[in-house]
């Protein structure tokens, strides 16, 4: 029985797409057979964006499974980790500032849920022990750095003077955009790859984490994205700071992000099939 049809029978919340290819379809007008590719993700909105945006991307004859962790209590969490062939590490409120041994910063912080921080908690060490691919954007990205030992700039605009990272009006969720750049070599792009992307954040990395490198910057400096040093021990162990899912498509920072993601997580699945 399909992961899927079993999740849903014990009452999980799962997202199930697959984008067909009719090329790919055999003589006969049957329909070529798909194989699950499961995403569990810390926490999925009613907006679907993160699901749309790897369902857009995502390879011929593969169905996407994209599991909501937070509807799963963390008993049963390991038990479905087993099946996941990737981690995806969503946006949303602040880490609390005791994750990073700055319990001072909690003054300047906005909404916190300690619940969320030890679902994301769990999800790391499971990611950590297992090799697991896992890609974090905007508060992702922030644990991934905290995670492994960094810390982060409680708000931004007192470190940078300006509110370029979250400038929109409130009408419009404070969402901005602004332009960044790769400093070094990721997914195959050159060096400057640049790109035009949403932003919608108060805080970002101060002290890099060890274990991480930085390989993409805002104008103003700030670090945008980040990835493991031992790209053989972790082949996908990504953070942006940015919003793939809410940036315009077809741009090299919001859509080689997705797809070397669901590469790795195809490799895993395959990985996995073999043993």
């Amino acid at each position: 029985m399909r992961l899927s049809v079993v999740l849903l029978s014990l009452g999980f919340l799962v997202w199930v797409g697959c984008r067909p290819n009719n090329s790919e379809k055999p003589q006969g007008g049957e329909t070529a057979p798909q194989e699950e590719l499961i995403v569990v993700a810390s926490k999925l909105f009613e907006s679907h964006t993160y699901e749309d945006y790897l369902q857009s991307l995502v390879f011929p004859g593969d169905s996407l499974v994209c599991i909501d962790a937070s509807r799963v209590g963390p008993n049963q969490l390991d038990s479905l980790l087993m099946h996941a062939h990737a981690v995806l590490l969503t946006g949303g409120p602040d880490i609390h500032p005791d994750q990073y041994q700055r319990p001072e910063y909690v003054e300047k912080c906005g909404t916190i849920d300690v619940a969320r921080d030890s679902l994301e908690l769990q999800l790391l060490r499971w990611v950590e022990a297992h090799q697991t691919p896992c890609l974090g954007i905007c508060r992702g990205l922030q644990w991934m750095n905290v995670f492994l030992g960094g810390t982060l700039h409680p708000h931004l605009p007192d470190e940078l003077g300006t509110h370029m990272h979250r400038s929109g009006s409130l009408t419009h969720s404070r969402d901005t955009t602004h332009s960044v750049s790769t400093i070094s070599d990721q997914f195959g792009m050159d060096l400057s790859t640049t790109s035009v992307v949403v932003s919608h954040h108060h805080q970002g990395i101060d002290a890099l984490a060890p274990g991480l490198t930085a390989w993409a910057v805002a104008p103003d400096g700030l670090i945008e994205g980040v990835r493991r040093t031992d790209t053989l021990k972790f082949p996908f162990y990504t953070g942006v700071q940015w919003h793939p899912e809410r940036s315009a498509a077809g741009q090299p920072l919001v859509d080689q992000v997705g797809l070397h993601f669901l590469r790795c997580a195809r490799r895993q699945r395959g990985q996995r099939a073999a043993r």
